[in-house]
């Protein structure tokens, strides 16, 4: 984990939101929050660090090397659901924002990605290898003890957590779960589908509302 996370360099309150892997429901964590807080006119990033196409500005046509191209920032226009960042600007979001970065890249992408929320009162970012970097607001990991996948880079960011949101119940016995003081940390029952639970809503209610609505 690098030693040097700071705050974001703007101001605003920052909710990040980070997962064991993929598929377990990071994006509809996003979207449920932005939609059940919408004066918060929210900002939402999705962070994409390893984009299939090789290059997150011209595609796979392009033959650049590994040191050009690091990353692309696009502002979503859709509100169809078909994509993780259309579905929160369909949730509610005030503007949605979707950065690829290559390999080992996120770092360059951030000084851009701050001037974007410059003027931002409330953002949320959905991704774990932010927090190598940025300290943000709050940070909400979301845990499937029924998926068997559980990337390393999510273990190293556990203790980091402020609160964890479960997809299925955590069996005591389950060995990938001991995690010790982190698993202390204050927890949420959500299944994917769901609605969210109203004692998350109301813990974040109570942190949110530290900073006024825009």
């Amino acid at each position: 984990m690098t030693a040097s996370r700071t705050p974001p360099p703007f101001r605003g309150f920052l909710l990040a939101v980070g997962g064991q892997c993929r598929k377990v429901g990071k994006s509809t964590l996003v979207a449920d929050i932005i939609q059940a807080f919408p004066n918060r006119h929210w900002t939402a990033v999705k962070i994409t660090p390893y984009p299939e196409s090789g290059c997150p500005v011209n595609g796979p046509a392009c033959n650049c090397s590994p040191q050009d191209h690091p990353y692309a920032i696009r502002d979503e226009p859709s509100r169809s659901g078909n994509s993780d960042s259309s579905r929160f600007l369909a949730a509610g979001a005030h503007r949605a924002l979707w950065v690829e970065t290559k390999e080992q890249r996120i770092q360059d992408s951030l000084p851009a990605l701050a001037a974007e929320l410059a003027n931002a009162s409330h953002a949320v970012i959905e991704s774990d290898a932010l927090m190598r970097f940025w300290k943000p607001s709050l940070f909400v990991m979301v845990l499937d003890p029924s998926n068997p996948d559980f990337k390393d880079s999510a273990r190293e960011n556990l203790e980091l957590a402020d609160a964890f949101v479960f997809r299925s119940p955590l069996e005591d016995s389950d060995p990938r779960f001991q995690f010790g003081a982190a698993m202390s940390k204050t927890r949420f029952l959500q299944p994917i589908g769901s609605p969210l639970p109203p004692e998350f809503e109301q813990f974040l209610s109570g942190i949110i509302s530290r900073l006024p609505a825009s």
